[in-house]
C-alpha cells in the first residue's frame, strides 16, 4: 500500500520538545510524516516558503514573538494551511481567543499531549483543510511596477512619484511608492511625506508585518499615496536583499499599485526583475544618457528580463530632434512614452513645498501612461479632461512667469 505523505512544519524553540514531537510523528501504517523544524518565527516563515507544507505545529512562545501575535502573524503568511497550537500555557482564555481568530479546533497543551493525540489532531486538521487554490482575482489585486534610470539625473524619481499619484488618481485604488535606491532618498523629498521610518524598519520587523504594523510605519504623501522612503545611507549598499523581498511579498496584498524606485542598475535593483510586472527604464535624450540606456538594456536582457516587460520612457523629449523611429532603432525596442521637460515646474513646486501640479503638462502625460497600465480607455485620457488639465497647467505657468517678471 502506498503511504500518504504529510509534511509538517514545527515552529518550536525547545530542541528537546521538538525531538519528542518527531518521535510522536513516526510513520504510521497509512501515512508518512515529514517534519521540518524552525526555532523562531522568522525562521519558520522562511522555511514555509521553501517547502510544500500541509500543517503547522506552532509554539506561541518563541524568541522573536510571544502570545497571540505569534498566531496572527503566522496566519497572515500561510493562507489556508491548518495551524495547530502547542502551548505550555494552560490559560483557557488564550485558547478561546486563538480559536476565534481562525485556528484549527486544536489547542494542544504540552503537559497533556502524547503521540496518539498529536497524530489524531494532525490527521483531522489535514483531512478537513480546504485545498489551496490560487485566487487569480485576488492575486491580480497587487501589481508591482519597477522604475529604473539609465543614469543619474534623468528623472527616475519624478516619474515614479508621478506615476504612483496618477495610478491612484486614475483608478481610485490604493497606491504605494517605495524608494529602493538606498543611496538616494529623493522619494521622501519629492512626495513631501510625513515619513519617520524607512524600508529598513520594515526589514527589521518583517516577521510581524501585518496591516496594523505596516500602517504604523509607512509615510503618507499627497492625494492619499503611501510612501516608504529609502534610509538615505550614502555610500552604503549592504541591505539584506532576501528580507526586502519578504517585505514586498507581504505588503503587495495591501495595495493595488506598488511603484518601486529602483535607482540605477545594482544588485538590489536586478534582484527585483522577476518580481515586477514591468520595468520602466527612464532616459533623457542627451548623448551620454542614450549611451547608458542602450548599455543598461543589454544588462537587463542578459539578467533575464523579457523584452515585453521592458518599457522605455524618454524624458525631456521636447529637447531633441530624434524621431520615435530613430530611438526605436537605437534601442531595439519601441519607446513606450515620451514625457516633456518638467524642470522649471518641478523647481517651482519644490520651492513651495508641493508636488508637481496635476495640471502640469508632465503629469497629464504621466496620466496617459497610468491609464494605459491600468487598461483604461485611451480616449478618456486624451479627451476633454486631459485637455483642460493641460490648459490649466499652461495658464498657471504663464501666470507664474508674468508675476515673476512684474516682481
Amino acid at each position: 500500500m502506498i503511504k500518504k505523505t504529510v509534511t509538517v512544519l514545527l515552529i518550536e524553540d525547545s530542541p528537546e520538545y521538538a525531538e519528542l514531537v518527531r518521535r510522536w510523528l513516526s510513520p504510521q501504517d497509512d501515512i508518512e510524516f515529514v517534519v521540518h523544524r524552525a526555532d523562531s518565527l522568522l525562521a519558520g516563515l522562511s522555511r514555509f516558503k521553501m517547502e510544500r507544507i500541509d500543517a503547522i505545529l506552532l509554539d506561541l512562545g518563541l524568541p522573536d514573538s510571544r502570545g497571540i501575535e505569534t498566531f496572527t502573524t503566522v496566519k497572515m503568511h500561510v493562507g489556508g494551511v491548518p495551524i495547530l497550537i502547542l502551548s505550555g500555557n494552560d490559560t483557557e482564555s488564550v485558547a478561546l481567543q486563538t480559536i476565534q481568530q481562525g485556528a484549527e479546533d486544536y489547542y494542544i497543551m504540552k503537559s497533556t499531549c502524547d503521540g496518539a493525540l498529536l497524530v489524531k489532531a494532525v490527521r483531522h486538521a489535514v483531512g478537513r483543510a480546504t485545498p489551496r487554490v490560487v485566487d487569480e482575482t485576488v492575486a491580480d489585486q497587487g501589481t508591482v511596477i519597477g522604475v529604473m534610470g539609465a543614469k543619474g539625473g534623468v528623472g527616475v524619481t519624478t516619474f515614479a512619484c508621478s506615476l504612483a499619484l496618477e495610478l491612484l488618481h486614475q483608478t481610485e485604488q490604493r497606491a504605494l511608492v517605495a524608494d529602493l535606491d538606498v543611496n538616494a532618498g529623493l522619494v521622501r523629498f519629492l512626495m513631501k511625506a510625513d515619513a519617520e521610518h524607512s524600508i529598513l524598519d520594515a526589514v527589521a520587523n518583517v516577521h510581524k508585518l501585518n496591516h496594523s504594523y505596516w500602517n504604523g510605519i509607512v509615510g503618507h504623501g499627497p492625494g492619499g499615496v503611501d510612501v516608504m522612503p529609502s534610509p538615505n545611507l550614502l555610500g552604503v549598499d549592504s541591505a539584506d536583499i532576501s528580507k526586502i523581498h519578504d517585505v514586498f511579498a507581504t505588503i503587495r496584498m495591501f495595495y493595488r499599485w506598488t511603484v518601486l524606485d529602483l535607482g540605477r542598475v545594482a544588485s538590489l535593483s536586478l534582484s527585483f526583475l522577476d518580481k515586477v510586472s514591468a520595468l520602466y527604464l527612464v532616459t533623457t535624450v542627451n548623448v551620454p544618457a542614450l549611451h547608458e540606456a542602450k548599455r543598461t538594456i543589454g544588462v537587463l536582457m542578459r539578467a533575464g528580463l523579457e523584452p515585453d516587460r521592458l518599457r522605455l520612457i524618454v524624458n525631456q523629449a521636447g529637447s531633441t530632434e530624434y524621431s520615435g523611429n530613430d530611438l526605436d532603432r537605437l534601442f531595439g525596442i519601441p519607446v513606450y512614452a515620451k514625457l516633456p521637460c518638467a524642470g522649471q515646474e518641478l523647481d517651482d513646486a519644490c520651492s513651495r513645498g508641493q508636488v508637481l501640479s496635476a495640471n502640469s503638462e508632465y503629469r497629464v502625460r504621466v496620466a496617459e501612461v497610468a491609464r494605459r497600465i491600468a487598461g483604461l480607455p485611451e480616449e478618456a485620457s486624451g479627451g476633454t479632461v486631459a485637455q483642460l488639465r493641460s490648459l490649466a497647467g499652461k495658464l498657471w505657468k504663464n501666470n507664474s512667469v508674468a508675476m515673476a517678471t512684474r516682481a
